[in-house]
């Protein structure tokens, strides 16, 4: 019996480190199932091997390193592109859209997380993209406006998920600063302890 795939990279918040591999790494990456072209003769088992060797990749590099970062969301989307009705293509492209994060690619995390939302609402993690949109908005974009839509989407399009409450906690701090968090949290506790 042949392992599963899981298209699950733990990849979440590493720094960027760019170099010149990485400009390497995308061109070459842009040929063969690992990268972002489309070549119609693919087999799904190409793919999935290419996905089992960057996961393991992934799972061995100690550094940042750009270079497999990128490499991994190629081949993501690439399985993705190829097999857009498989159902590990929307697990595909949300780990793209996580590690495009983690290489403080917000834009491209953006567009991959929308695509989920819109090719594939019923996706397990659908409500997950668009609460991270927000968080995106919010805390790296700073356009509390569209982090407000996302957060209040997952309000209303999930209020009986654990990420509704989620959502709701942080519309109650957004576009406030830390020091007034802090304020408000002190203030908080302090009329409890009075209770």
């Amino acid at each position: 019996m042949k392992k599963q795939i899981s298209c699950q990279s733990s990849v979440i918040s590493r720094q960027p480190f760019f170099n010149l591999g990485m400009i390497v790494g995308l061109v070459i990456g842009l040929s063969g199932c690992g990268g972002g072209v489309k070549t119609g003769n693919l087999s799904r088992e190409a793919c999935l091997d290419s996905i089992k060797t960057v996961e393991a990749k992934l799972k061995t590099i100690q550094t940042p390193d750009a270079f497999v970062y990128n490499h991994a969301i190629a081949t993501y989307m690439n399985f993705a592109n190829n097999f857009p009705n498989d159902s590990m293509a929307p697990s595909c492209l949300f780990d793209a859209a996580n590690i495009s994060m983690s290489l403080t690619q917000y834009q491209r995390a953006l567009n991959l997380y929308d695509t989920i939302t819109i090719k594939y609402p019923t996706f397990k993690r659908t409500a997950d993209c668009i609460f991270i949109r927000g968080f995106i908005y919010d805390d790296k974009l700073k356009d509390t406006a569209k982090a407000r839509a996302m957060y209040q989407e997952v309000i209303n399009k999930y209020p009986h998920d654990s990420i509704a409450s989620q959502a709701r906690a942080a519309l109650a701090i957004l576009g406030k600063s830390y020091d007034e968090i802090i304020k408000e949290f002190e203030a908080k506790n302090k009329d409890q302890k009075k209770s």
